[in-house]
């Protein structure tokens, strides 16, 4: 990471996508950084964040939602102050309100709003195509294809954005994201941005009557102006061919496509690479088309460019025939196979042998794979938060989920989670249900940062409406499913820097909620009795706040806070009954199931163990036992 500090121009190192992004903004002279973490774009945040002794200068934040960081990005983009936003795709929808707002402001200093988008939905639980908004928010739109181009395209968008009185959006997707390759660095500026100022301006930042709508008229002309200058900026470009068929394509689809063209031996075809895919420019589209007998536009998802290039050449009057959604599908993500497959198909080409026996062996051969079902880290407090909830309800509620490492909860062995939709599905679903499912039970989900991010104002709804459900608060102490950045609830970083935690609790009790109760998790006895006795109140919102710190992260704070002494677990094999308890119902990865004179046991992976002691809690045979080690090797004690 810290190579992204170099100021040696020409140099060539490797990076993340996310990394690139990050090394155009520092070339850019960024100010001010801000993000809600989420995959794919989490490393950004990170990588500013690690940055701060290198550029003191740049204030770099993981903001309580993406709303809250997009406004932040837009305060110090009118002070003066180049700023920069990232979220993941379904961030945007939390962001969408301000960003539409964006265009009428316009901007002082470049604003640029970065997304990690995820065709396929590898990290998501939608694949949502965030293209589409600029059509609302007329905010020009950059989709850069490499490495290289994800820095340089951040870079150039913070001058298209000054230039053109618009905050612009860089779209990248997980694979370029998570990519990894060459960059060559460019110089850092030779002056980073002293404080901001900001200068009152009616016109442009009180939107109001008349006042809006002239701020709309602008943004418009804003983008037609960028449109019209499209084939100067240098984003757009064309591989000439002599072929009939052309193709058009953006992103790392193009990569993908130019690699399909070469294997299908398709030569002559003319391909234009669009780096800037919103607005675009007629004429420029007109005359890549000019002569040719049809056009095949590949791009993931919803034809976005389909439908602005149909539209763009029919107002033209070029009536080519267009296809692309008709050959690829409008979901999933595309790939070079599926890419060549589906041209293949469409052209009457016959595939490549060595493809064609790759497909062959694939097909025969993938049902043997055996499936890695996910689960929760060896040691994680969400296990055994669940556990206590499955023990105590024995099922029978309805379990209102929520976004966060937790959502494991629908697989097995819990099987403890009725919905998930997006941040804060679980108390605004589940008070909603409750207004109307008089009787039983329901448990609902919500992780610290969740809470924070987009939670209290269901909670305090539910609270205000008079839903009976029981609320498990799961605070782990950091935003751990996308890459343990800190919470409003961390303590202590990791490197043992004294943080200011929000006392959930007090603020539980702040919104009206009589009902807080606090549980350790690992002491699974005691919690499940509070989950009992939270369900009998039957009244109201009860609250259990289930705390204890992820455990990755508390073992990576060790290095820095060593305990006096060391704690180990092990199975009893004269005392243990096989009651599968641990092994099956906990369903703990550290607990292993061996073989001796065809008889199994169990027994605990030390190299694994992360010494949470819930399995002894849980254990109805009392088989495990605790021992402590002070450190030194002389033994304290053992229970």
């Amino acid at each position: 990471m810290k190579e992204l500090a170099l100021n040696e121009p020409g140099r060539t190192i490797l990076a993340m996508g996310n990394d690139a992004v990050v090394r155009g903004g520092l070339e850019a002279g960024l100010g001010y950084f801000s993000t809600y973490p989420g995959t794919p774009a989490s490393e950004i945040g990170e990588g500013y964040v690690s940055l701060k002794e290198e550029f003191p200068h740049i204030h770099a934040e993981f903001s309580v939602n993406e709303h809250v960081a997009a406004h932040g990005a837009q305060g110090a983009s009118w002070a003066g102050v180049r700023s920069m936003t990232a979220m993941k795709h379904v961030g945007m929808n939390v962001a969408a309100e301000v960003l539409h707002f964006a265009a009428y402001t316009g901007v002082n200093a470049g604003f640029v709003v970065v997304i990690g988008s995820d065709p396929g939905a590898t990290s998501s639980t939608s694949e949502q195509d965030d293209r589409w908004y600029s059509l609302h928010t007329h905010l020009p739109l950059l989709e850069p294809a490499d490495i290289q181009e994800a820095k340089d395209f951040t870079k150039l968008a913070f001058g298209l954005s000054e230039r053109y009185d618009l905050p612009v959006v860089l779209n990248a997707p997980s694979k370029l994201c998570h990519n990894i390759g060459s960059l060559s660095l460019g110089p850092l500026p030779a002056e980073f941005p002293s404080a901001g100022r900001f200068e009152k301006d009616p016109s442009r930042y009180i939107n109001l009557f008349a006042g809006s709508v002239a701020n709309h008229r602008r943004a418009m002309e804003n983008a037609a102006r960028l449109a019209a200058g499209a084939p100067s900026h240098g984003l757009n470009r064309v591989i000439p061919g002599t072929g009939p068929l052309g193709f058009i394509s953006s992103s790392v689809n193009f990569l993908y496509l130019m690699e399909a063209l070469a294997i299908l031996g398709i030569t002559d075809a003319p391909v234009m690479k669009l780096g800037m895919t919103y607005p675009l420019n007629t004429g420029e589209i007109a005359a890549f088309a000019k002569g040719l007998e049809r056009i095949i536009i590949v791009e993931d998802l919803e034809g976005f460019l389909e439908f602005q290039i149909k539209s763009a050449l029919y107002g033209a009057g070029v009536t080519v025939p267009i296809e692309g959604k008709s050959i690829f599908p409008p979901f999933g993500e595309l790939d070079v196979d599926l890419i060549v497959r589906l041209l293949a198909e469409r052209l009457k080409k016959p595939l490549p042998k060595a493809m064609s026996r790759s497909i062959e062996l694939a097909a025969k051969h993938t049902a043997d794979i055996p499936p890695r079902q996910g689960s929760f880290c060896i040691g994680c407090p969400h296990r055994a938060t669940l556990y206590s909830v499955v023990k105590a309800t024995g099922r029978n509620a309805v379990f209102a989920g929520d976004i966060g490492c937790y959502t494991l909860s629908c697989l097995p062995p819990f099987s403890a989670f009725d919905w998930v939709t997006c941040m804060n599905c679980g108390v605004g679903i589940g008070q909603g249900i409750r207004q109307v499912m008089k009787e039983g039970d329901m448990i609902a989900y919500v992780g610290d940062s969740t809470f924070f991010h987009s939670g209290v104002p269901g909670l305090i709804n539910a609270i205000q409406q008079g839903a009976s459900m029981v609320l498990m608060v799961l605070d782990n102490k950091w935003v751990a499913m996308t890459g343990h950045q800190p919470s409003p609830t961390t303590e202590t970083d990791v490197d043992g820097r004294k943080l200011n935690p929000v006392d959930i609790k007090g603020l539980l009790k702040s919104i009206g909620i009589k009902y807080v109760r606090t549980v350790d998790p690992f002491n699974i006895k005691a919690a499940t009795a509070a989950i009992k006795e939270a369900l009998r109140q039957k009244e109201g919102v009860r609250v259990i706040i289930a705390e204890a710190e992820c455990a990755l992260q508390y073992g990576r704070r060790l290095r820095y806070e060593k305990p006096g002494y060391e704690v180990y677990y092990q199975i009893e094999p004269g005392i243990c009954q096989k009651c599968d308890e641990c092994y099956v119902h906990f369903g703990c990865p550290a607990i292993r199931r061996g073989e001796k004179g065809g008889a199994h046991y169990y027994y605990i992976e030390e190299a694994s163990c992360l010494n949470c002691g819930a399995c002894r809690d849980l254990c109805p045979n009392s088989a495990i036992s605790r021992v402590e080690i002070k450190r030194g090797g002389k033994k304290e004690k053992a229970s």
